[in-house]
C-alpha cells in the first residue's frame, strides 16, 4: 500500500510540470534537517513557514493559513545530507521523498479539499523542485546513460498515470459545480428582471401617490371652505364634489395595493424556487467562501411599508370625506331654518325628507339585490372572486347603525329593505367569506399554484383581515388564470 502510494504521488509531480508559473520558496543555501521538511506560504504571504516532515503537513498549513489567505502553496524537501545529483541515484532518498510529497498532496487534495491550493500546490514549489530534479537526471544521463537515476525516471511515469486522472476529476468537479453555480444565478438574473422592472414601476407609482398626499389634503381643504360659504343651493355641488374626491382618493390606491399584493406573492415565488435551484450546491458554495445571496427580503419589506401606507390613508381619506358630509348635512339644514317661517319651514322638511326617503330607499333596494346576488366566477376555474362581495357586505353593514337609530323615520321605507339581511350580512363577512377564502386557497394549492401567492391571503386571513384575504384571493386567482 505504502509503495503505490509513493508511486501515485510521482504522477502527481509530473503533471505538475505542464501546468504554468512558479512560486518562490526556499532557497539551497539553507540547512535542511535529516528528515526533510515540509512548508507553505499563503497565498498573500511573503514569510514561508516550514516544518520537520515528521511534524506532517497540516502543521504547515495550519501557520501558513493563519498568516494570510487562501490558496495556500505547498511543497517538500528531501534529506538535507544529499544533494540533488545524491538524491537521483539513491532508491531509498527518492522513495523517502516521494513520501514526504505524497503526504503533502493527499493532505491538500483529501483533508482540506481545496481544489485551488492543490492547484497551486503543483504548479509552484513543488514544480521548481520537480524541475530541478529533472535536469539533473538529465545531466547526469548525459554523462552516464545507465545509473541509479533511472529509478527517479521510473517512479515519475508511473505515478503520473496514476494521479493524473484523480486530479483532473477533482478540478473537473469543480469546473462544474461552477459552471452549475453560474446557470442557477443566470437564470435567477433572467427570472428577477421582470420583477425588477414592476418594482421599480410600483416604487414609482408608489412616490407619486405619496407626493400627492399635500394636494389630496388641500382639495379637502378647499372643499371644507367652499362649504362653510355655499348657500343652500349650493351645497349640492360641494356634496358631489366630495363624494368625487373620495371616490378618486380610493381608486388609485386600491389599485396600486392591488398590485403591490400580486408582486409581494410573485417575489415570494421567486425567492423559493432561487432556494430549491441552489440547495444542492450549497456545501460548495460555503466551500469556496460564497455568501448566499438574499435577492428579495429587500424588496419585501419596502412593499409592505408601501401597502401599509396606503392602507393608512384610505382610511384617513374616508373619514375626511365622511366629516365634511356630515358637516354639509348640518349646514343645509342650518340654512333652511333660517331661511323659512314655520309653515314653509314645515313643508320643506316634508319634501326634503319625501325625497330623501326615495333616494335612500332606491339605493337600499340596489345594495339588498346586490346582497342577494351571487359573486361573480373565474373565467377558468370557476372560482369566485369575492373582493368586491366583501365590499359589499361591508357597505351593507355601515347602514345598519341609521336603520336603528332613533330618527330614522324617513329612512325606514329603505330600512325595511335591508333590516332583513343585515344578520345574513354580518354572518357571511364573519365567516361564511372566510371559509369561501380558504376553500379556494386549498383548491389552488391542489392545481399546483405557487405557495408564495397564497400565503400572502392566507396570513391576512389568519389576521383577521378580510378585506385584505380578498384581495390577495382575487389576484391569487386571476395569477393562476394568468389574467
Amino acid at each position: 500500500m505504502e509503495t503505490r502510494r509513493q508511486t501515485k504521488t510521482v504522477g502527481v509531480a509530473v503533471a505538475a510540470l505542464v501546468l504554468g508559473a512558479m512560486v518562490p520558496g526556499c532557497l539551497w543555501d539553507r540547512e535542511e534537517p535529516l528528515s526533510g521538511r515540509i512548508c507553505a506560504i499563503p497565498n498573500t504571504g511573503v514569510v514561508e513557514h516550514c516544518v520537520d516532515a515528521s511534524e506532517g503537513p497540516a502543521s504547515a498549513w495550519s501557520k501558513a493559513e493563519a498568516d494570510g489567505e487562501l490558496p495556500i502553496f505547498m511543497w517538500a524537501w528531501w534529506s538535507g545530507r544529499v544533494t540533488p545529483q545524491e538524491l537521483i541515484a539513491s532508491e531509498a532518498e527518492l522513495t523517502a521523498w516521494f513520501d514526504t510529497i505524497d503526504r503533502v498532496v493527499s493532505y491538500v487534495r483529501d483533508e482540506q479539499k481545496h481544489a485551488e491550493s492543490l492547484q497551486a500546490t503543483l504548479n509552484g514549489e513543488l514544480r521548481k523542485l520537480l524541475r530541478l530534479i529533472r535536469d539533473s537526471q538529465e545531466e547526469a544521463l548525459q554523462a552516464e546513460p545507465i545509473r541509479a537515476a533511472d529509478n527517479f525516471k521510473e517512479a515519475m511515469t508511473g505515478k503520473a498515470s496514476a494521479e493524473k486522472e484523480p486530479l483532473v476529476a477533482t478540478l473537473a468537479a469543480d469546473k462544474q459545480a461552477m459552471a452549475a453555480v453560474r446557470a442557477i444565478f443566470d437564470q435567477a438574473r433572467n427570472d428577477a428582471a421582470p420583477l425588477q422592472s414592476r418594482y421599480a414601476s410600483a416604487a414609482a407609482w408608489f412616490a407619486a401617490y405619496r407626493a400627492n398626499e399635500a394636494a389630496e389634503t388641500a382639495a379637502y381643504a378647499a372643499l371644507s371652505e367652499r362649504a362653510s360659504r355655499s348657500a343652500i343651493d349650493g351645497l349640492d355641488g360641494v356634496e358631489q364634489a366630495v363624494l368625487e374626491a373620495a371616490r378618486e382618493a380610493g381608486r388609485a390606491p386600491n389599485e396600486l395595493a392591488a398590485e403591490i399584493m400580486t408582486l409581494s406573492a410573485e417575489l415570494r415565488a421567486f425567492a423559493v424556487s432561487f432556494e430549491e435551484a441552489i440547495a444542492p450546491h450549497e456545501e460548495f458554495l460555503a466551500t469556496h467562501g460564497a455568501v448566499m445571496p438574499d435577492m428579495t427580503s429587500g424588496a419585501l419589506r419596502s412593499l409592505s411599508a408601501m401597502l401599509g401606507y396606503v392602507e393608512r390613508r384610505v382610511a384617513r381619506s374616508d373619514a375626511t370625506a365622511t366629516a365634511l358630509l356630515g358637516g354639509i348635512a348640518g349646514r343645509r339644514q342650518a340654512l333652511e331654518l333660517l331661511q323659512a317661517d314655520d309653515g314653509t319651514r314645515e313643508a320643506i322638511a316634508r319634501s326634503r325628507s319625501r325625497k330623501a326617503s326615495e333616494v335612500f330607499r332606491e339605493g337600499a333596494r340596489t345594495r339588498a339585490a346586490a346582497l342577494s346576488a351571487a359573486p361573480p366566477v373565474s373565467e377558468t376555474l370557476g372560482l369566485p372572486l369575492l373582493a368586491e362581495r366583501c365590499g359589499e357586505l361591508t357597505a351593507a353593514l355601515q347602514m345598519r347603525p341609521l336603520c336603528e337609530a332613533a330618527g330614522s323615520s324617513w329612512r325606514e321605507a329603505g330600512c325595511a329593505e335591508l333590516r332583513g339581511q343585515f344578520d345574513a350580512a354580518e354572518a357571511e363577512l364573519r365567516t361564511g367569506l372566510p371559509r369561501q377564502i380558504a376553500a379556494g386557497l386549498a383548491t389552488l394549492r391542489e392545481k399546483g399554484m405557487a405557495a408564495a401567492a397564497l400565503d400572502v391571503a392566507q396570513a391576512r386571513l389568519d389576521a383577521g383581515d378580510v378585506r385584505g384575504a380578498a384581495i390577495a384571493y382575487d389576484a391569487a386567482v386571476r395569477g393562476a388564470e394568468g389574467t
